[in-house]
């Protein structure tokens, strides 16, 4: 039975992936080659998701003659592999992540399809199990030291301003081991507060995914008063985490709330039911609409986050690997590349309408005229230098080419 209904997942398969969503494929005549590229979220409702999946169907598929298959989230590794077999089914050429699993690159490899894992860099023991696959491009997002200077300027923009009363979301989770990049970004706040004075004691483990989940912070010579809360606020991955909340806030008050990870509106909420009211939030999140409105609001005054357009690099890496020169891609060595894509900052309403503008979706950060000049079959000079210099654009760089 189990057999039974493998075979029909798979003949369903191309269907499940064309309902989910596909674009790009122009009519006859198009002088540029067609492409077909699998997507593989990270979460289907996620505002940041939604707005990369917006770029990619709306602008690039007609901009880069590319079919783009939206698949499902995967729930394990057993399913991204279904996930990536469905894709192939469908005619993917190669495939675009967002998420890690190391057994879907090898079932790429199997297949035949070139692979990315865009949106953040794969930890090092992710990569080192798929780097050497001849299929993998490699990985592409904010490194781990970006994801450090994340969490340090923030709590370093609030201390600079004169907040003195914090709370602290971790996000790191103390019941299983998080992603690297929460606890990057909790280290670089820890960091902060132990320069402006205040004192860290550690869990007994020395780790901050053990034990309680973070240490506790003293003002020492500071002046500063830290809370913080960890964990996930869904009840079916940390059932204790309202628990813990209640218990950091309560009889407290708060003027600055730096998170390692979005969630500004359901922290103010929060916040508010327990009475406590007027702190600014600052968050590692992304540029969408709903940072927009929160700005509007009032509730968060500071982001650190990726865009719309910030998969552009990875579409590109993908083209080049297809049309025979994946070499551009990957390291000298012939390994998958690690290549750091940085994070936009907005500490005001008007840096991040700036910003926002600036990736707009009729002409974004990442348009055709700059992706088109790292497209080697267009460009034959392009090297493995220029490319990796083409994915780290940040902000400036990118408004330099205007």
């Amino acid at each position: 039975m189990k057999k039974l209904s493998k075979i029909l997942a798979l003949l369903l398969a191309p269907a499940m992936v064309l309902s989910a969503c596909s674009s790009g494929q122009t009519g006859g005549g198009s002088e540029k080659p067609h492409y077909v590229i699998g997507v593989i979220p990270f979460n289907d409702t996620a505002a940041e998701q939604i707005e990369w999946n917006s770029y990619l169907k709306d602008y690039v598929g007609p901009a880069l003659n590319i079919d783009f298959k939206f698949a499902v989230t995967p729930t394990d590794a057993s399913h991204a592999v279904t996930i990536v077999e469905e894709l192939s089914l469908a005619g993917a050429q190669g495939i675009l992540s967002v998420v890690d699993y190391p057994s879907a690159v090898q079932k790429a490899e199997e297949l035949g399809l070139w692979y990315i894992r865009s949106g953040g860099l794969s930890t090092m023991t992710e990569y080192d199990q798929v780097k050497d696959i001849p299929h993998y491009l490699g990985t592409m997002g904010p490194s781990l030291d970006e994801e450090y200077t994340a969490g340090y300027e923030m709590v370093k923009y609030y201390i600079d301003a004169g907040k003195k009363d914090f709370l602290v979301f971790a996000a790191i989770l103390g019941i299983y081991l998080p992603s690297d990049m929460h606890v990057r970004r909790f280290e670089g706040m820890r960091d902060a507060f132990l320069e402006a004075g205040a004192e860290y004691t550690a869990p007994a483990s020395g780790s901050v995914i053990e034990g309680p989940g973070v240490g506790e912070f003293a003002t020492g010579t500071s002046g500063l008063n830290i809370s913080v809360v960890y964990g996930y606020p869904l009840e079916s991955l940390d059932a204790t985490f309202h628990d813990r909340f209640t218990q950091a806030v309560s009889g407290k008050t708060f003027d600055a709330v730096p998170m390692a990870a979005e969630g500004s509106q359901n922290m103010n909420t929060w916040l508010n039911g327990a009475g406590i009211t007027g702190a600014v939030m600052g968050e590692v999140g992304a540029f969408t609409p709903t940072a927009k409105e929160l700005f509007e609001s009032g509730v968060l005054n500071y982001l650190v986050g990726k865009y719309a357009s910030s998969m552009g690099p990875a579409v590109v890496a993908l083209i080049n690997a297809i049309d025979g020169h994946a070499d551009v891609v990957r390291n000298e060595d012939g390994t998958g590349s690690r290549l750091n894509a940085p994070f936009w900052t907005a500490s005001s309403l008007e840096d991040f309408q700036e910003k926002q503008e600036f990736d707009s979706v009729t002409d974004p950060a990442f348009n055709e005229a700059v992706m088109s000049k790292y497209i080697v079959r267009l460009h034959s000079d392009v090297t493995r230098e220029d490319f990796a210099k083409f994915a780290s654009f940040g902000y400036d760089d990118l408004k330099a080419l205007r």
